[in-house]
């Protein structure tokens, strides 16, 4: 029987803060068509404030990643894959901060944080953790945390939306909802859509596929120091993610 991949360890790692992180009153309001404009929309407030941050820790891990010295090791080395996967999400983040704005304007949503003192815990957790990546000490995969802070944040999130998906069975037409349907006809299905999950999965593959290379390079008593590594910045991920999340 095949080890488990870095990844699936994290996942199975506190399958109750895991579900903590992705399953929520909050999320189940919105599958409904239960959350009223000024909620979701401070909320949407929150969110376009993560993705600033977010562009920012990117920065980050732009300014230490190390590509490789020989040409023909360019293309298939980690940290090669990594700045790819990086300037896709950069891309990515404009595009969706833009979604953000069309669908709001669309549907009568206010976007812009009342004031400082109305940012979730979340947000102020994944504002300081963005802020905060840097290269780590150890000779091993320095990126290793930086990255395992952006996979866990994108596969809670798809998780998230993909769950509240599942809940929106046998509910009217999205028209009716308090929303005026945002969540539901337009949200929800961008958030949890196939071209998404591809992505997440994409960052899972590199982050994976390079722990196997350095196990494979240094022997298995490397396995346990990387998973250690990891399992702090997974579980700091999956408490600002249950934070994001607001109390209805």
């Amino acid at each position: 029987m095949a080890s488990q991949r870095l990844t699936e360890q994290l996942l199975s790692n506190d399958p109750s803060a895991y579900i903590s992180a992705t399953q929520s009153p909050f999320l189940a309001a919105a599958a409904k068509g239960q959350l009223p404009k000024d909620v979701l929309g401070q909320w949407l407030a929150n969110d376009r404030m993560y993705i600033h941050a977010y562009i920012g820790g990117l920065g980050n891990l732009l300014s230490f990643i190390q590509l490789p010295f020989k040409a023909t090791e360019r293309n298939n080395a980690s940290p090669a894959k990594l700045l790819d996967w990086s300037i896709d999400a950069l891309v990515n983040l404009r595009d969706e901060e833009q979604f953000f704005l069309a669908t709001a304007a669309e549907y009568g949503l206010t976007i812009d944080l009342a004031a400082t003192e109305t940012k979730v815990e979340g947000l102020r957790r994944f504002e300081s953790m963005f802020k905060n990546i840097t290269g780590s000490d150890h000779i091993l995969l320095p990126w290793l945390e930086a990255a395992i802070i952006f996979y866990a944040t994108e596969k809670c999130y798809l998780d998230a939306w993909s769950w509240a998906k599942g809940q929106m069975a046998e509910v009217g037409e999205a028209s009716n909802d308090a929303d005026g349907g945002a969540l539901r006809a337009k949200f929800i299905p961008q958030w949890s859509s196939p071209e998404f999950a591809k992505f997440v999965e994409r960052l899972g593959n590199i982050i994976d596929e390079a722990v196997e290379r350095e196990i494979a390079a240094h022997g298995e008593g490397v396995k346990a120091r990387i998973l250690r590594r990891a399992t702090v910045t997974w579980h700091d991920v999956l408490v600002a993610e249950e934070a994001f999340w607001p109390k209805i």
